[in-house]
């Protein structure tokens, strides 16, 4: 029987898609550098996942070849490492192609790769970085589907918190984003790895574009706050191009809960 191997399914998206390839009872294995890791806890519910975990490290190119071996036919690569550097590149570079450079990726006949709404039109290095994967995984000859999604109601939240918490409130109120909820991009994710490679790119937001003002004012009304808030001015390529709502796009998750929904549900409590 064909397996599912997940790469970064113990960070925040990975222990939503692996909670609900264990609900679903779908033949999956979580692929870790860490030798000890045996569960997560999240949400006060622990996962066992007894044999449901292959080692291996992605950054040294370590036992990549012996977890393929498995019965993978399907990758769900959402290991990530963010702005961190291996040897002078990226993090993601280095993950992304190591993985693909396998001597067993013949026999793989999907992979799955999460990436973000806008990156080809934001000049942020990390954004780059995952461009550069994106590229490396079509021209890799391995079929695949790349699942673009908008920032998850948590980063924006933790995003917009810093800057309402620093001594004298600043926000750029301009900025466009588009929040999703994490469990809407994990039933995507694990639509796509059931189905047939689509060799595209798609994107997938939120139910509603926000500017940052709106955000940090719902914010405030959510958590009982009243903070006089100075805009910061819109300056850079980066800045500007989230002004224009880059990281923005039109297909729109039906399954998402909103952005009112999510801080109901975090704040109202």
């Amino acid at each position: 029987m064909s397996k599912i191997l997940v790469t970064g399914g113990t960070g925040v998206l990975g222990r939503a898609v692996t909670k609900l390839f264990t609900s679903n009872q779908t033949n999956f294995v979580i692929a870790s550098r860490d030798r000890n890791f045996k569960n997560y806890d999240k949400e006060n519910v622990n996962i066992n996942f007894k044999g449901q975990w292959v080692q291996m490290d992605l950054v040294k190119s370590k036992g990549i070849n012996q977890s393929l071996g498995k019965d993978i036919d399907t990758i769900l690569h959402l290991a990530s490492m963010n702005l961190e550097k291996v040897n002078g590149h990226l993090g993601d570079i280095v993950l992304t192609k190591n993985l693909i450079d396998s001597d067993d990726k013949r026999q793989i006949k999907h992979l799955v790769y999460i990436s973000i709404v806008g990156i080809d039109k934001i000049p942020f290095p990390y954004y780059r970085a995952k461009l550069q994967c994106e590229q490396l995984i079509k021209t890799s000859g391995i079929p695949y589907t790349i699942l673009r999604a908008t920032q998850f109601h948590d980063f924006v939240d933790a995003i917009v918190s810093k800057l309402l918490n620093l001594p004298i409130p600043i926000v750029p109120k301009k900025l466009k984003v588009q929040p999703i909820q994490i469990e809407a991009v994990a039933e995507e994710l694990n639509k796509i790895a059931k189905g047939s490679p689509s060799n595209q790119i798609y994107d997938l937001g939120g139910q509603k574009i926000y500017t940052f003002k709106e955000i940090a004012a719902s914010l405030m009304k959510a958590r009982h706050e009243n903070k006089m808030v100075v805009n910061l001015p819109i300056v850079g390529g980066v800045m500007k191009a989230f002004a224009r709502g880059e990281c923005t796009c039109d297909n729109r998750s039906s399954s998402s809960n909103t952005w009112e929904e999510y801080l109901a549900d975090k704040y109202g409590k």
